[in-house]
């Protein structure tokens, strides 16, 4: 009686599902040590013009300020990204300088203002506290009125969650989610997101300035898509100095938590505002979402503008604003 061969398959297959598990695994780990290894630049804050620059919790801030009203609720702008610049703006909402004091500022680590290379500077709980300072310290006003794009829509629905009675208004112009559209955060969602980032976009340059370069150029090419118009690219080719390290972890620092109960007892009036040719992430979707939850809400569609409505259409964009805020 001849005795069968063993049957190898078992074990071929466990060889091959180890090794591909360990070829993971130090991706992961390398990607990791690459995305998340780059420290910021040492930059001094960088002004000219009308902007000044204000320390805020131990960082010089880029501030600018139009209009001179000190009688009436100002509008303080919160610009995206993170990392980004105040002046992706340009001077779309000096028109309100009319009635109003209109004040732009940079986050800490971010376009004109103070970068430091230490990452544990830059969270989205800092910037919170940053604009409740800023508030209080240097604006000098008991409320605000918050313009926030992109990131910042991120960012005002958090400082309002955390000082509601600060907030006359909200202005969310193409905003992510409170939590960055991460309901999950953690080490394992650190690895995934910076494998994913390194495949798409590779390795950073090792000198932290050519960093932010190299982050700048992948920023805008990658935000060519979103216009309406490709027509219109010269729109977004002065944005401001771009920081690599505060997009990073700010981003990094928001992932987590469901937000949906803190945006439906949010009553302040809130208009929503998203570009019909904008990706789903900042369009309709998540606009359509969050004014389902806020129960105070107006939500605006503008058909011709994908990420930057006040910069694609401007003339709709102001007529919106000025009706809103009276």
């Amino acid at each position: 009686m001849t005795q069968k061969p063993p049957k190898r398959w078992p074990r071929i297959i466990l060889i091959v599902a180890l090794t591909l598990l360990l070829a993971i695994t130090a991706f992961l780990i390398i990607s990791h040590a690459i995305y998340y290894g780059s420290p910021a630049p040492d930059l001094p804050c960088r002004c000219d013009g009308q902007a000044e620059a204000v320390q805020v919790n131990g960082f010089d801030l880029y501030y600018r300020q139009v209009g001179t009203n000190t009688t009436a609720v100002p509008i303080v702008v919160l610009h995206g990204g993170p990392g980004m610049s105040s002046e992706t703006f340009g001077n779309s909402l000096d028109f309100l300088a009319v009635d109003r004091r209109v004040i732009y500022y940079d986050q800490r680590g971010s376009g004109n203002s103070q970068i430091k290379p230490d990452p544990s500077h830059y969270t989205i709980d800092q910037l919170v506290d940053e604009l409740e300072v800023l508030r209080r310290d240097v604006i000098g006003a008991d409320q605000m009125i918050l313009v926030g794009h992109s990131f910042g829509g991120a960012l005002a629905q958090r400082y309002a969650f955390a000082y509601p009675d600060h907030v006359e208004k909200l202005v969310l112009i193409c905003s992510i989610p409170a939590n960055g559209g991460m309901g999950a955060s953690g080490p394992l969602v650190d690895a995934f997101i910076a494998a994913m980032n390194v495949v798409g976009g590779g390795k950073a340059p090792s000198d932290p300035q050519e960093a932010d370069a190299w982050f700048a150029q992948l920023a805008y090419e990658s935000n060519l898509p979103r216009l309406y118009d490709p027509a219109d690219a010269e729109l977004l080719q002065n944005m401001g100095y771009v920081s690599y390290v505060a997009n990073r972890e700010v981003m990094r620092s928001t992932f987590g938590g469901d937000f949906s109960e803190n945006l439906q007892q949010l009553t302040v009036d809130t208009l929503i505002i998203y570009g019909a040719a904008d990706m789903s992430y900042t369009g309709e979707d998540i606009a359509t979402e969050m004014h389902g939850l806020l129960p105070n809400s107006t939500l605006v569609r503008f058909d011709e503008s994908g990420h930057w409505p006040y910069l694609e259409e401007p003339e709709t964009f102001q007529q919106v604003l000025r009706d809103f805020l009276q």
